[in-house]
């Protein structure tokens, strides 16, 4: 993977660093991490992909779909629970932007 970048790069790096260690809310933090991603992406030489570019949007600002096909049995949604608390969110959920809300297009027992 190479860990070999330029002095002007560790600059930046060293700069968001001291910005985010500074005491803010996590609203604020939320908002200028997806800003930088956004940045980013827009010079990324995978700005085509749909993965490029993952944004932290808050659970409340999320709704499910009414379309979702998936039953979840019980027991693996007890698995899926413990996996959460466990691990963490390894895979986001997928949202379209809507006008006031982020609808559920993958993902959706995850949320």
């Amino acid at each position: 993977m190479g860990n070999s970048v330029t002095p002007e790069v560790e600059v930046l790096s060293k700069m968001i660093r001291q910005y985010f260690s500074q005491e803010q809310s996590e609203e604020k933090t939320i908002q200028a991490l997806n800003h930088l991603r956004c940045v980013l992406h827009e010079i990324s030489p995978f700005a085509q992909e749909p993965v490029d570019c993952v944004l932290w949007v808050k659970a409340d600002e999320i709704v499910a779909n009414d379309y979702n096909p998936n039953v979840m049995a019980p027991s693996e949604k007890k698995l899926l629970k413990q996996s959460l608390e466990k691990d963490g969110f390894t895979q986001p959920i997928v949202v379209s932007e809507e006008t006031s809300h982020y609808l559920v297009v993958d993902g959706f027992h995850r949320q």
